[in-house]
C-alpha cells in the first residue's frame, strides 16, 4: 500500500510539550510533542465524543477533559474508565523540511514512521431489548417468591436492577455505580440514578430497562426512574467486582 504522507507542522514549530490541532485525511487530529517524540491522535474521546485538545498529558497519556478517561498516545490504547474503546492514531515521521502525518496502515515499507503499530478500534456493544431476544434475564424466581408475602425488600429490587447492563461497558448499573437511592411505598418503588457521560447513547435505553425490570416484580405496579447528574458519576463508585471484569485497578 503506497504512503500518503502529508505534512502538518515545520520542524521547529512545537516546542517540548507543545501541542497543534492538524487536519491528517481529512481527520480532526491532535499533533503533541513529549521531548523529542511526536506522537498523533484522532481529537476525539471514545467514551462521549468530546475534543482531546485542551486535555492535559501525563506522561504519554493525554487526559480527556470532561470526564477523566485517559489514552495512549502511542496505541491509542485506553488508560482508566470510563473510555473502554481506543482512538485512532497516526503514524509520524519527522524529515528535515517538516513534520509529517499518515492514517496508520497506509504506509509503504520504504519510508517508515516512527509511531506506534496500527491499533484496531474495538466496535461497541450494543444490547437491544426485542419480544423475542430481551436483553435481561427473567425475573420469574424473585416473581415467585413475592407472591407469598405481597411485598418486595430492597434487596430483591436491587438484585432486579442488577439485571440492567450498561450496553458499552457490559457491566450492571449497580456495580457501575449508576444506582444512588431506591425507595418503595404502596406497591410504587422510585429510583434516582446518573449515567457514566451526560452525553451517553444508551441513556434512555438503560432508563426504559431499568423500569421494566423492576415493574416485571409482582409486588411493583409502577417504577419512576429519575436521571440526575449530581454528584456525577466518577470510577471510584464502582464495585469491585465491576473493577475486576473491566480490568480496572
Amino acid at each position: 500500500m503506497t504512503s500518503t504522507w502529508e505534512q502538518i507542522a515545520a520542524v521547529d514549530e512545537l516546542p517540548v510539550g507543545g501541542r497543534k490541532s492538524v487536519f491528517i485525511d481529512d481527520t480532526p487530529a491532535l499533533l503533541v510533542r513529549i521531548g523529542d517524540d511526536y506522537f498523533a491522535v484522532e481529537d476525539l474521546c471514545t467514551h462521549d465524543g468530546q475534543p482531546l485538545t485542551d486535555g492535559p498529558v501525563d506522561g504519554q497519556a493525554i487526559i480527556c477533559p470532561r470526564h477523566g478517561a485517559r489514552f495512549d498516545l502511542a496505541t491509542g490504547k485506553p488508560l482508566c474508565m470510563p473510555a473502554t474503546e481506543a482512538i485512532a492514531t497516526f503514524a509520524v515521521e519527522v524529515r528535515v523540511d517538516g513534520i509529517y502525518a499518515a492514517p496508520q496502515g497506509t504506509v509503504s515499507s520504504s519510508t517508515p514512521a516512527v509511531s506506534s503499530p496500527e491499533v484496531k478500534l474495538a466496535e461497541p456493544a450494543v444490547v437491544v431489548a426485542t419480544a423475542e431476544t430481551p436483553a435481561m434475564t427473567s425475573t420469574t424466581t424473585i416473581a415467585a417468591s413475592e407472591e407469598d408475602s405481597g411485598e418486595v425488600s430492597d434487596a430483591d429490587l436491587i438484585d432486579a436492577l442488577r439485571q440492567v447492563i450498561d450496553p458499552e461497558l457490559m457491566v450492571n448499573i449497580v456495580d457501575l455505580g449508576l444506582v444512588y437511592s431506591v425507595n418503595q411505598s404502596e406497591r410504587k418503588v422510585a429510583v434516582e440514578m446518573t449515567l457514566t457521560s451526560p452525553a451517553c447513547p444508551a441513556g434512555p435505553q438503560i432508563i426504559q430497562q431499568a423500569k421494566m425490570v423492576l415493574e416485571r416484580l409482582s409486588a411493583i405496579d409502577e417504577a419512576q426512574i429519575k436521571l440526575t447528574m449530581s454528584p456525577p458519576w466518577t470510577p471510584d463508585r464502582m464495585t469491585d467486582e465491576a473493577r475486576d471484569q473491566l480490568g480496572f485497578f
